[in-house]
C-alpha cells in the first residue's frame, strides 16, 4: 500500500493536532490534498446539478386556455417563464377582441402563479390548470387551461 493510502492525519479540535509536527511536510500535504480532492469533486457535482436544474426551469411552458364565454373560439396561449418571472398572455383575435400578446411580471410559487393584467388580478392554479381573474368590480373570469404539447 502506498504512503498516500496509509496517511491519516491526527485529529484534534480543528481536525489536526500537535502530532502533525512529527510528520514531514510532504506527507501532510498529500493527506490534505486527498481531503481537498473529495471536496472539489463534491462541489463540482453540486454545481453541475444546480446548473442542470436551472436549465430545466429555463424552459417556457405554454398553456392552451379556453374562454367558456366563447366556446367556439380557438384556444389562446399563456406562456409561463419561471426564470424570467413573466407570463405572456396571447389572443389570436376575434370580432370581440383584437389579436394581442402582452407580457406581465409574475410571482411563481409551488401552488400558484399570480400576475396583474390591466385591472384584473390573475391566478393560475398549478394543480388544476384553472386561470382565474378578479377585476375591480369583483367580476370573476375562469379559463380552463392545459399544457400544450407538440402533436407530431
Amino acid at each position: 500500500m502506498s504512503d498516500f493510502a496509509q496517511t491519516r492525519l491526527p485529529t484534534g479540535p480543528y481536525g489536526f493536532g500537535l502530532a502533525i509536527l512529527n510528520m514531514d511536510m510532504q506527507t501532510v500535504m498529500k493527506a490534505y490534498s486527498a481531503r481537498l480532492g473529495v471536496a472539489r469533486r463534491t462541489l463540482l457535482g453540486m454545481a453541475i446539478l444546480v446548473t442542470a436544474n436551472q436549465a430545466a426551469l429555463a424552459d417556457t411552458t405554454t398553456l392552451l386556455c379556453l374562454n367558456p364565454s366563447f366556446p367556439t373560439d380557438p384556444p389562446f396561449t399563456v406562456d409561463l417563464d419561471q426564470t424570467q418571472r413573466t407570463v405572456t398572455w396571447s389572443f389570436s383575435g376575434k370580432q370581440y377582441v383584437p389579436a394581442y400578446s402582452n407580457k406581465f411580471p409574475a410571482t411563481f410559487d409551488a401552488k400558484e402563479i399570480k400576475f396583474v393584467m390591466g385591472e384584473t388580478s390573475m391566478t393560475i392554479n398549478r394543480l388544476t390548470g384553472i386561470a382565474t381573474g378578479v377585476g375591480q368590480q369583483g367580476t370573476i373570469l375562469t379559463f380552463p387551461c392545459h399544457v400544450g404539447k407538440t402533436q407530431f
